[in-house]
């Protein structure tokens, strides 16, 4: 069993997969993808679980949770990632590390106990924290820099993120952490921020879940909102979160409440590394679509899945979900590559696959006005016909102008040969520059609408 083999059981307990998807996250070869496969089926036997099944180039793993559980109890190898988190979390928690009896706690050698704590001690020396040897002890902190606490913080994010898939180890020490169970506390804050109307996502939740534990390690947390004290709308969230969180420590509750009344002021707080990769990301997408215009929605949802799938890539966090490819995808695809190359970043595929959808969307919607008048042929059409058809597509796309004739005037050239059309729509094949359409319904002209729109915007790349 090997570090593969551990990426690759993250990845089963969220979705079913192909060995092709597999390869974009794991980036081996293939081969060595199945024969990791075939090492977890032989230890899945040995520990009396269901074994890893391929239907139709599809891997899934079918576990209840508690096999889920049993699985990771037993299952003791952690990737190179999660032992350097594993003792970074640790050193700067506890204050105080020492090596060689957390080798045996890992269950590893002395050079790669000491492998890992060399990217800790890189970062600690190129962020500025300190720490001294005390004999035949360990290591001990002196100073910690700014840096290294925002990064401690993010890896306990990932570590609320990942907690059901955690190893012992890690289990066990972040479970020696934190001083409430996760569950309970969840449940708590997504209440408030409901009843807040506030935006909920598991990073949301994962990040106010890991300001307790920060608090508990440095005392202190300054989410800066104290400017709105006494405000209208501090007096409001504060009753909040007093109602669904009473018996939240003092501390932890004026967090909660600055958190969110600045996010209701000012929107989200955001990591400003990260807010700047995202916004020189987006800056060069719309350079290279060649896109004028995004629509305010769009563009915050544009931003926010950047920044998280860049924090999730950043912080090694394997969280995927199966996503079906769109059509035309490779153009995109092969821009977005580009962007992410030249600034020497990368995200997972499903997440890139994520942001190409809303890429299409925003496509789509800075070319509307290429599309103004279609032409919609039917081999039966009758008035009520046309009524019904003209009335719910105006709903959806009220700047088109359409035009319904029977496909037989079509036919027979009756219709003016000086009538320009953008789209014509048939439910009967003609010629080559007519789409074709079995059914007529409302939702599948639409479709072929919004197809034939972001076809024009990829040639304006």
């Amino acid at each position: 069993m090997n570090t593969t083999t551990a990426k690759i059981l993250k990845i089963l307990f969220q979705s079913e997969i192909t060995i092709d998807e597999m390869y974009l996250y794991l980036d081996i070869e293939k081969s060595a993808i199945v024969k990791s496969i075939n090492q977890i089926n032989e230890f899945l036997e040995s520990i009396s679980l269901n074994k890893i099944q391929k239907d139709d180039n599809n891997y899934r793993l079918t576990l209840e949770k508690e096999e889920w559980e049993h699985l990771y109890s037993k299952y003791d190898v952690l990737t190179f990632e999660d032992k350097v988190d594993y003792l970074y979390v640790k050193f700067i928690a506890k204050g105080f590390i020492n090596l060689e009896k957390e080798k045996e706690t890992l269950s590893v050698s002395r050079s790669t106990i000491l492998r890992c704590f060399k990217v800790i001690k890189e970062d600690f020396y190129k962020n500025g924290t300190e720490y001294e040897y005390i004999h035949g002890k360990g290591l001990k902190l002196k100073r910690i820099s700014l840096n290294d606490k925002i990064s401690f913080c993010k890896k306990i994010i990932k570590l609320f993120i990942e907690e059901d898939i955690l190893i012992t180890p890690l289990k066990n020490m972040f479970n020696d952490l934190k001083k409430f169970d996760t569950k309970s506390r969840i449940t708590k804050l997504y209440m408030i921020l409901k009843k807040a109307n506030i935006s909920i996502n598991y990073f949301t939740l994962s990040f106010l879940c890991s300001v307790e534990v920060y608090l508990d390690v440095f005392k202190k947390f300054e989410m800066g909102g104290q400017k709105y004290r006494d405000t209208d709308c501090w007096n409001e969230i504060t009753k909040i979160v007093e109602e669904f969180g009473e018996e939240f420590e003092e501390e932890y509750k004026k967090q909660i409440i600055s958190y969110i009344v600045i996010y209701l002021n000012e929107g989200e707080s955001l990591e400003n590394t990260l807010k700047n990769k995202t916004d020189k990301i987006i800056a060069e997408l719309i350079a290279e679509l060649n896109i004028n215009k995004i629509e305010e929605n769009l563009k915050k949802m544009l931003f926010y899945r950047i920044y998280i799938s860049l924090f999730k890539y950043e912080s090694n966090i394997l969280k995927i979900k199966k996503i079906t490819p769109i059509k035309d995808q490779e153009v995109l695809m092969k821009v977005l590559n580009k962007v992410l190359n030249k600034n020497s970043y990368d995200l997972y595929y499903s997440d890139k696959v994520s942001l190409i959808q809303i890429l299409r969307k925003i496509i789509i919607e800075d070319n509307l006005n290429s599309v103004k008048s279609i032409l919609l042929l039917f081999n039966e059409v009758t008035l009520s016909d046309q009524a019904v058809f003209r009335r719910n597509l105006k709903k959806t796309v009220p700047h088109i102008n359409f035009e319904m004739e029977a496909t037989y005037l079509h036919k027979k050239n009756i219709i003016p040969k000086n009538k320009n059309y953008d789209l014509v729509i048939s439910d009967e094949k003609i010629s080559n520059d007519v789409l074709v359409l079995e059914h007529f319904s409302s939702i599948k002209i639409q479709e072929l609408i919004e197809r034939k729109i972001f076809e024009i915007g990829l040639s304006r790349i």
